[in-house]
């Protein structure tokens, strides 16, 4: 299993955030609250909305781990 985590960044409300969001296998499993629509999102689907919306998104850390 891949768990990655990664940084949000963006503005919301015309005020700057910056958010952190948890995948596991490519799908998200926790998301900062200002984000927690996107659990269960797919990593495409995360990238795509920040994408479309101006925000940038960026890898924080990488680990491979065994299944629990």
């Amino acid at each position: 299993m891949i768990e990655l985590l990664a940084q949000v960044e963006g503005q919301h409300n015309g005020k700057p955030f910056a958010a952190g969001i948890v995948l596991w296998d490519d799908k998200v499993v926790e998301a900062a609250p200002i984000v927690r629509f996107m659990r269960r999102w797919h990593r495409d689907r995360v990238r795509e909305h920040c994408q479309r919306l101006g925000w940038r998104i960026s890898v924080v850390h990488q680990i491979e781990r065994t299944k629990p």
